[in-house]
Parts: C-alpha cells; structure tokens; sequence
C-alpha cells in the first residue's frame, strides 16, 4: 500500500467528515422516526466516502482495486439503510418488523462474501481495467446487485413522492431528499457511462457530496427531524375527536383513528378518495350532523378550517368532527328539568290566582245567594233582586277572568311562533271579551330580535297580568302599549287612563296588589325591573324591562 498527495482527495475527504457531523446529529434525535436510519445511513457512508479520497491516493493498480472493493462493499448497506429511512420517515414503519429487517440483512451480508470470495468465481466482478481512472467489468452477481440498489432507491423515491403529495408539512424536506437522491443516480449512471466531470475522481463520489449538503439543508434550515410534527401527530392520533386532512380538490389526504371509527371507513380506503365517498353527510359549510356509531346514534359539529401555504396559497381543509351527543343530551336534561320547574312554579300561580280570586268570587256568590233566598223568602222582592244583580256582575267578571286565563294559556302556546304574534293574538281576544281599546306601539328592532324562550313566555305572561289588572280595577276606557328594545333589554309600559290609585298608600284592592305581586315575581325570575306609577284620578302607568337572554345560574 504506497500513497501519495492528490488535492483531489479532499473532496470525498470533506464529504466525510460532513457526513459524520450530520450522523451525530442524527443519532441524537435518535427518537424520532426515521432519525436512528439516516444515522446509520450516513455512519456507513463514512467509510465509503473515506475509502474513495484512500483510492484516488492509492500508487498501483493491487491497491486502487483494493480500496474501489472496499467502497463497493458499503453500498447495498447504504441503499438498505435509506430505504429503511425512507419507510419511517413517512409513517409506513409497520413494514418494518423483525421478519423484513431479517430479510433485508441478507443481501448485504450475501453480497461482503462474495465479495471476499471473488477471486475463486469472479461472479462480481470479471476484470479490472484502469484508464482515466479503475472501471470495473461485473459479472452476473454484479448485475444483480445493481438493480437490487437500484430497486431499494427507486422504492425509496417512490415512498418520499407518497409523502410529498400526501403531507405538505413535510414537502420542503422530502423535496430536498428526492432531489439528492436524483443527483445520486445520475451520478450513478455517468460513472457506468466513464463520464467524469473531474476526471479522477468517481462520479458517485462528487454526487454524493452535493447530495450531503442538500440533506444538511432539509436537516438544519427545514428541520428535518422537528419533534413538532411528530407531537402534533401523537396529539391528533390520541384525540377523541375526528379530525380529517381534505386537499384543495376535497379529496381525504388523512385521517386519524377516531375519524375512521365515527365514518366506519379505514384509513387505507379513505385516503386518496373524494370526502363525498367516504362522509356522503359532509356539509358544504360548518353544520350538525348525526351519524350511527355502532349501534347508537352520535351528533357531531362539523368545523372546517383552511390550510394556508407560506405564500397564501391554500392548501386543503382540516375538518373537525367535534362530538356534540353529551352536550346536546346535558342541554335536553337540563331543558327538560327548566320545563318541569316552570310547571311547579306556573301550577303554584295557579292555585294562588285560583285562591286569591276565583275561590273569593265563589264564595261571594255563595254568600249572595243565600242572602238573595233569604229575602226572596221574606217576600223582600226589590233587595232579592239587588243581590241577584251583583251575583250577576261577579259571575260576569269571573267568566272574563276564566276566559282571560284561557286566552293567555293559548297565547303562551302560540308564543312558539314568535313574541309579536302571539301577543297580538292575545290583545285581539282581550279586546272582543272585555271590550277594553288596547293600542299596541311596537318599534322596528322589535321584531328583529330574538327572544330566549324563558323570557318570552314571561314577558308575555306579565303583560297578561298587567291588563287583567286594568280590566278588573283601573275602570279605564283605554290602554297604551308601547314596546322598544334598549341596550339588550325590552321595554314594555303599559299606560291606562283609568281612576289610578296611590302607590305609597298601598290602598288598593287585595287582587290588584297580589296581580302586582305576581308581575314583579315574573319579572325577578328574568333578572329584569318593574316600576309602578300612579295617582288618584290620573291613571297608572307599568314600566316593565327584561334582558332577552336571561343568564344561566
């Protein structure tokens, strides 16, 4: 073995230790997929590089054919060893067990004994010629060998074209990669064809330098091996939601575990095709769906959000399959418990309207007509005859207050085709049974707003009582109401140009007080206010302001 100087060693030199540098690398971010095979990858291209810059140094023909064997016995290690790279990296390590590692451990171990053995069957290589530089003649296991290298890196360009169109997170890297793996064949082929850009020195070599930058690139500038995707990845993976990657054509580029068990679709079929094949319920815009999961039924949202490209160029979608069954099943309780409170609490209104006027009004008529018998029996016609007159008037007013509750427990059901129209309905009957002129004054933004239905079926019910208490006490010819919304709040006053009363003194009538009670009870209940305002002889006005959305406790 006799040396000598070449500045063309330090080409593959350089190589070498670059490629050792990034090997460290590397090897530290071990972890993460992909990273332990490019370290072995680069730590077998070490020797490979070195034994090339040892070749072109080597004085004879014995030791230049020595060093271009020890080179060759390294690169079916390497191309194994990128292929391995290539499956994980893109995720596909499931291919990846003990019985393909076996299997491929057996070319290069195949390919070092022959290569040791050559000179008793010259099944790698038949003869050694040297001109410019060494040129190999291979023989058939050399052939062989060739096109299984060739085999593993097209696969491994096949798996990074998989990945670029499948995964833009990942498409700067993996464009780097393909383009070094590109560089590396050409050079590949120029060697066989003996064209030498620098005419010592192998072809592969000079390749394979420029391929080493291009990965220290991907591996530094677009960080090859970030740990942030890979959490990203376990973060979707893990997430009990299903969550789907749609391209700018709407075809499904991926998808995680609970995506293909609410769709029923595995990951294998759903990739590639249209999102209408595999979610025929996909909405056009964010919406609600309902899917059968297994055996019971499941409310998803659906969130579409878009995937921007540095430039502003979009990508795709990530569609969001939020599970919404416990929530909405919560709101139903919760909705169905609300419902059954406000029937206790309406039947206890009930009982103590019942009690607080129907039930005195009976009794009334009881004591009326026994006094009326009475007299009618002691021949007294003209007194019988006066209290037969008031037993009428009472029995009057408590047919007008039955068909007022009537009315207002029909309103209350028509309130479930909006506010206005169920109140207009309401002070329609109220006019033809009471014969009370009702004036109703509603602003435009009235009936633009939402009421929640709580504080509908309130509002219209306090209104209800306001009137009744007019009707029964005020003595009025006729009635103002006047509704504006006012900073989220409605403002409902409800004028009358009856006799009026003192509010201070709190001399009016029992069932006018308890009508008040009521109506600031209702109005308490939606976190709104009443105020009461009032004087003998100059009529009442009721200003009554409730939020349209009540807040939950």
């Amino acid at each position: 073995m006799h040396f000598e100087y070449t500045p063309y060693i330090w080409l593959p030199l350089a190589s070498a230790g670059i490629i050792g540098a990034l090997a460290a690398c590397a090897w530290r971010c071990r972890s993460l997929p992909g990273a332990l095979a490019l370290a072995v990858l680069w730590g077998l291209a070490v020797p490979w590089a070195a034994g090339s810059a040892f070749e072109l140094a080597a004085v004879g023909v014995g030791a230049k054919i020595f060093w271009a064997k020890f080179e060759y016995i390294w690169l079916i290690p390497m191309a194994t060893a990128a292929f391995c790279f290539a499956l994980e990296y893109a995720n596909l390590s499931a291919w990846l067990n003990r019985r393909t590692l076996r299997l491929l451990a057996v070319p290069p171990l195949a390919i070092l004994l022959l290569v040791l053995t050559n000179g008793s069957h010259h099944l790698i290589w038949v003869r050694f010629t040297f001109g410019r530089r060494l040129h190999a003649h291979y023989g058939i296991a050399g052939r062989i060998v060739f096109f299984y290298g060739a085999l593993l890196l097209f696969s491994m360009s096949a798996i990074f074209i998989w990945l670029f169109v499948r995964s833009p997170l990942h498409r700067r890297p993996v464009a780097l990669c393909l383009g070094a793996q590109l560089i590396v064949r050409v050079a590949v082929v120029l060697g066989q064809w003996d064209q030498n850009p620098i005419a010592p020195v192998n072809p592969v070599v000079i390749g394979a330098a420029v391929a080493t930058v291009m990965y220290a690139v991907a591996l530094f500038r677009f960080r090859l091996f970030d740990l942030i995707p890979v959490a990203r990845r376990t973060v979707i993976d893990q997430m009990l939601d299903g969550m789907l990657v749609l391209d700018s054509r709407q075809r499904v580029v991926d998808l995680n575990p609970s995506a293909e068990r609410i769709l029923g679709v595995p990951a294998a079929r759903a990739r590639g095709a249209f999102v209408a094949e595999v979610f025929p319920a996909f909405p056009v815009n964010e919406a609600e769906v309902s899917l059968t999961v297994g055996c019971a039924t499941r409310h998803y949202a659906i969130h579409p959000s878009p995937l921007i490209g540095p430039r502003g160029v979009e990508l795709g979608s990530l569609v969001l399959l939020y599970d919404m069954t416990e929530q909405r099943q919560t709101q139903a309780r919760i909705i169905e418990q609300q419902c059954a409170m406000a029937t206790l609490r309406e039947r206890d209104r009930v009982a103590r309207e019942l009690h607080d006027s129907l039930a005195q009004t009976l009794g009334f008529v009881k004591v009326q007509t026994v006094a009326a018998r009475g007299l009618l029996g002691r021949g007294h016609g003209p007194e019988a005859d006066e209290c037969l007159a008031r037993l009428a008037a009472v029995a009057q007013d408590a047919h007008c207050d039955v068909r007022e509750y009537i009315n207002g427990a029909r309103a209350g059901k028509s309130a479930e085709r909006g506010f206005l129209p169920a109140l207009e309905e309401y002070l329609r009957r109220f006019r033809e049974s009471c014969g009370l002129a009702v004036k109703l004054d509603v602003s435009s933004e009235l009936s633009k707003v939402a009421f929640q239905p709580m504080v509908r079926a309130h509002l219209l019910r306090i209104i209800q009582e306001g009137l009744t208490n007019v009707r029964k006490h005020a003595r009025a010819n006729g009635v103002d109401i006047r509704m504006a919304v006012r900073n989220g709040y409605v403002e409902a006053v409800i004028e009358d140009d009856g006799s009026g009363f003192d509010p201070s003194l709190r001399q009016a009538s029992p069932d006018q007080k308890f009508g008040l009670h009521f109506m600031r009870e209702r109005v308490e209940e939606v976190g709104g206010t009443i105020q009461v305002h009032s004087a003998p002889g100059a009529g009442s006005r009721v200003v009554i302001s409730v939020p349209l959305q009540k807040e939950l406790q």
